[in-house]
C-alpha cells in the first residue's frame, strides 16, 4: 500500500498540473480508494461548483476490490480477478478514474505530469 502522504502528494501535483487546462470555476474533487496489495484507485469528479476536496475511503484488499466501490461503466462483474499494472484511465462524463499500481514511479511528480498530458492529449484529438 502507498502511504497517504505519497498519494496526497501525487493528487496535489495532478491537480496543480491539470488546473491550467480547466476554465475558472471548475473544481476537481478526488475520492481515494487505497489497496492493501499496493496502489490506489483515484476518482476525480470535475465540474462547476465542485470543491477541491479529497476523501479517503476504507482501504480495500486489491485494486479490483477498490474499483468495485466506484460507480463506473468500463468494467463489470467480479473485479477481484482483474490485474492492473502501471496507470490505467477510465474517462466518463465529468469523471476521470485512475487505477494506479504501487510502483513508486507511478506516484511521482513526473508521473502526474505524464498522466495529465495523456488525458489532455486524448481529449484534444480532432479539436482545431
Amino acid at each position: 500500500m502507498k502511504s497517504k502522504s505519497q498519494v496526497q502528494r501525487y493528487i496535489n501535483n495532478f491537480r496543480r498540473r491539470i488546473a491550467r487546462f480547466l476554465r475558472p470555476g471548475i473544481g476537481l474533487s478526488c475520492s481515494i480508494y487505497l489497496a492493501r496489495t499496493g496502489g490506489a484507485v483515484l476518482e476525480f469528479k470535475i465540474g462547476p461548483e465542485i470543491e477541491n476536496d479529497d476523501n479517503y475511503a476504507t482501504e480495500s484488499n486489491s485494486l479490483g476490490s477498490a474499483l468495485s466501490q466506484i460507480k463506473q461503466r468500463a468494467f463489470g462483474g467480479n473485479l477481484e480477478g482483474f490485474h492492473f499494472s502501471g496507470t490505467n484511465f477510465v474517462m466518463e462524463p465529468n469523471k476521470i478514474i485512475l487505477i494506479k499500481d504501487g510502483t513508486s514511479s507511478e506516484w511521482s511528480d513526473s508521473a502526474a505530469e505524464r498522466d495529465v498530458q495523456r488525458i489532455v492529449h486524448t481529449n484534444q484529438r480532432g479539436v482545431r
